[in-house]
């Protein structure tokens, strides 16, 4: 958050569009389905579906348990990912 100004703004929809973007990215690369983190996070899918579209942002509480339930910390999921530039090669 600190490390890179102007990941996120302080508006409080963008904070939770970047939030629910981490927990999807993290959800993705495990292979879970939006049911599957639901039950092992003991939440429900239409509130991991609400929260991972950005409709709702998700409690200090709520967010801990994501991220221990997806393997990463909280600071992974609210930070937005580094934009990196992807090249072609010549083949």
């Amino acid at each position: 958050m600190g490390d890179r100004p102007g990941a996120w703004s302080t508006e409080p929809k963008a904070f939770a569009a970047v939030v629910g973007e981490g927990v999807r990215r993290h959800r993705q690369a495990l292979g879970w389905t939006q049911v599957q983190l639901a039950e092992a996070a003991g939440l429900s899918p239409n509130y991991v579906a609400r929260l991972e579209r950005g409709e709702l942002g998700a409690s200090l509480f709520v967010a801990y348990q994501l991220s221990r339930t997806l393997g990463s910390s909280v600071r992974d999921l609210v930070e937005a990912p580094a934009r990196t530039t992807r090249r072609r090669m010549a083949g």
